[in-house]
C-alpha cells in the first residue's frame, strides 16, 4: 500500500520524499485534511533501466548475441572504419573544392 503524506509535510521533505520513491518504487500518496490529492510516482524512464548514469548501454545490457568469435568482429569492425572514412573523403571532396595555387 502507498504511504500517505500531508501536503505540508511533504513541502518539509520534499527532496527525501522523491529519493524514497526513486529507490523503493513506492509511490507516495499526498493528502489534505486526510483525503488524498496528489501521488509521486517513479519516473517511468528511470524505471526502465538506466540506474548509472555513466553507462550508456546499461538498457542494452544481455539483448546483443554475438555469432562468431571475436577476430570476426574486430576484423568487420575495421571494414567499416574503413568504407566510413572513404565515404567521408569522398563528400569532403564534393563539398569543399580544391584551392587554386597562385603563382607568385
Amino acid at each position: 500500500m502507498a504511504k500517505s503524506v500531508s501536503i505540508v509535510a511533504a513541502r518539509q521533505e520534499l527532496g527525501r520524499l522523491a529519493d524514497e520513491v526513486q529507490r523503493t518504487r513506492q509511490p507516495v500518496v499526498l493528502t489534505r485534511r486526510g483525503q488524498p490529492v496528489a501521488r509521486i510516482v517513479a519516473e517511468p524512464s528511470i524505471e526502465s533501466g538506466r540506474r548509472n548514469k555513466h553507462d550508456a548501454f546499461a538498457e542494452l545490457r544481455g539483448t546483443v548475441r554475438l555469432n562468431g568469435d571475436l577476430d570476426e568482429l574486430q576484423l568487420a569492425i575495421r571494414e567499416l572504419r574503413t568504407e566510413f572514412a572513404s565515404n567521408l573523403d569522398r563528400r569532403a571532396r564534393v563539398l569543399i573544392p580544391p584551392r587554386k595555387r597562385s603563382r607568385a
